[in-house]
């Protein structure tokens, strides 16, 4: 459980850019947020795009040698690479080396450079790759240890046209990403009015796996499923 939390730490530190991003202080227990049921912000055809990730780097933490678990102090954590943006989107970090100090605030944008097409409607599932260095580490000092984190996604939609015609009848299911998914998943609709919507998602083989009942605003609605049970 502590390596997972080290992993998560590790995910906030890429991100935005030309404009530095401000830590969110208020965090009290380190890990990384949003968490992977919240995820990243949409993205939308012709709108520019920013997302901000922030975290709070645990000091210590326990690793396992050779079968033992061993308690360790946390010198920083790097964010090496993000694999699977879509194009013409980008990172940075704050610190700007993408290197977060244990025990301190970071945070990071993903932002686009040039506002998404049509062509670039899609699911995005995100590989970060990050690097932990501990130290005080008994009987070998330090040890790196090298780790990925792939729960993050951007979901890129083309929805102008279904937000201009919203009238009285208009209900229209968009998207649901990932598809399939073992884990959690997140549903879009559009609705032209103010509404009570009762929500019932089967299965490939016409299980029910989930009946909820949501407060729907006219407009976008998004809510998050449950599947791992």
């Amino acid at each position: 459980m502590k390596r997972i939390i080290l992993t998560f730490i590790i995910l906030s530190v890429y991100i935005t850019v030309n404009a530095q991003c401000s830590p969110d202080t208020l965090i009290t227990s380190p890990g990384i947020y949003p968490d992977e049921i919240t995820n990243l912000d949409e993205a939308f055809v012709g709108q520019s795009y920013i997302t901000q990730i922030d975290v709070l780097t645990p000091l210590d933490t326990s690793v396992s040698l050779n079968g033992l678990n061993l308690n360790v102090t946390i010198s920083n954590i790097d964010l090496t690479s993000i694999l699977g943006l879509p194009s013409n989107f980008s990172y940075s970090c704050n610190p700007p080396n993408c290197s977060f100090p244990g025990g301190g605030y970071a945070c990071a944008e993903i932002f686009s450079t040039v506002d998404p097409s049509s062509s670039d409607v899609g699911y995005y599932p995100l590989i970060m790759t990050t690097s932990t260095l501990a130290i005080n580490v008994p009987l070998i000092g330090s040890l790196i240890q090298l780790d990925t984190v792939d729960y993050f996604y951007i979901d890129i939609s083309n929805t102008s046209a279904s937000i201009q015609q919203l009238n009285d009848l208009t209900f229209e299911l968009m998207d649901l990403f990932p598809n399939p998914t073992s884990n959690y998943a997140d549903i879009q609709f559009v609705i032209g009015y103010n509404n009570k919507v009762n929500f019932l998602v089967f299965d490939c083989i016409g299980n029910m796996v989930e009946n909820k009942n949501i407060d729907a605003t006219k407009g976008i609605n998004k809510f998050s499923l449950d599947v791992s049970q």
